[in-house]
């Protein structure tokens, strides 16, 4: 009798737990965005038998729930600790590595081998053409490794991943002479720096500076030393899109400003041909999860920054969010600067090269982000 009460006890509490959690997700006002892992949210689908008889119906559904689920932040940390608590290698694809770092993996199995090809191929194509163009001084292609790939030392023991390398070799050997800018071998000389985040996916403003000093360098520009720069601290308490994955508080990361000799000392930034500042910094975001957005004021699909320094020529960087920290140095060398990201521009990149006078282009990316971007077409538009 008393097996029998138990049991009965033991279904009551999970049915209780089941659907008093089911009633408080429909409950609770739908969120359409999460400032912690700094996204959309999936919101309700609507029904249709064709999309129920597809399947597409119950997989939205099935997003939809998931993003919605009462307590979701709170679900995602007890997972974090229960997969800890068995010493997984890695946890909701993070490393937990060595001295706080919390790094990406990146699998294989998400990187379509297809569209990686044809992207390969159109950037191949863009730069061929336009170092014909420009000349072959005057085009840079800067593939920026991750964490993963340059922090060995912080990885748990047979910690494997997307092989970048394998990707950034077969690119480099297939580009013109002296347009590739290969910052491996650069990176994994200080890679006992603090040259990427903690908790974030990007590198920090030290390791884009580094960066900077090599392609500053290739192009012909005085490469200025560290012991020179102005280097501030903008935030101590900085969590990144990593943190974000486990919702669990191992480290925070510091953001720094750097400030070169030669930063012009007036800038307008404009940016979708619209807002302008009047700074390349937008402090509101310090105060907000999406602290990475402080620089440049985050993703756009045209930046365009003009300055009172003595620079000359247009510099065009094609760019995911690893060149917002990076292009700042590089106002002081040029008139203007443009950035474009495919992933909300629309204009044929060949009419804007020539309709806007570039006379430099630099190609920045981290390398994960260009192996699974959809968006290469835009290369040869």
């Amino acid at each position: 009798m008393e097996k029998i009460k138990y049991s009965k006890c033991i279904v009551i509490l999970f049915l209780l737990l089941v659907f008093g959690f089911t009633g408080a997700t429909f409950a609770a006002p739908e969120r359409t965005f999460s400032e912690n892992e700094n996204r959309m949210l999936a919101t309700a689908p609507e029904f249709s038998w064709k999309t129920l008889f597809e399947g597409k119906f119950t997989s939205d559904y099935e997003t939809y729930i998931t993003d919605q689920f009462f307590l979701r932040d709170q679900w995602i940390q007890l997972k974090t600790l229960s997969e800890m608590a068995i010493n997984k290698q890695d946890v909701n694809g993070v490393y937990i590595g060595k001295d706080g770092y919390l790094i990406e993996r990146h699998e294989t199995s998400k990187v379509d081998a297809e569209m990686l090809a044809k992207s390969l191929e159109r950037l191949e194509e863009f730069t061929k053409k336009y170092a014909e163009k420009l000349g072959t001084d005057h085009v840079k292609i800067m593939l920026v490794p991750t964490a993963s790939e340059i922090l060995l030392d912080k990885l748990p023991m047979f910690a494997t991943g997307f092989d970048q390398n394998g990707m950034l070799d077969s690119l480099y050997e297939r580009l013109p002479e002296g347009t590739a800018l290969d910052v491996r071998d650069m990176l994994m000389t200080h890679a006992d720096e603090y040259i990427y985040y903690k908790t974030d996916h990007h590198w920090t403003t030290l390791g884009a500076f580094y960066a900077y000093q090599a392609w500053a360098e290739a192009m012909g520009f005085e490469v200025p030393d560290l012991k020179d720069v102005k280097q501030t601290a903008v935030s101590e308490e900085f969590h990144g899109t990593v943190y974000s994955k486990l919702n669990l508080d191992l480290s925070k990361d510091t953001m720094h400003r750097f400030e070169l000799p030669s930063t012009p000392s007036k800038v307008e930034v404009t940016l979708d041909m619209a807002s302008k500042m009047d700074t390349m910094y937008n402090e509101k975001y310090l105060s907000m999860k999406d602290k990475y957005s402080y620089y440049l004021d985050g993703n756009h699909g045209l930046t365009e920054i003009t300055s009172n320094g003595e620079g000359k020529g247009t510099l065009l960087i094609i760019k995911d969010s690893y060149a917002h920290c990076f292009a700042p140095f590089t106002v002081g060398n040029y008139k203007k600067v443009y950035m474009v990201d495919f992933r909300y521009f629309n204009m044929p990149i060949s009419s804007f090269i020539e309709q806007y006078g570039i006379t430099d282009v630099l190609v920045l990316y981290n390398a994960v982000t260009f192996a699974t971007d959809t968006h290469s077409g835009a290369f040869v538009r």
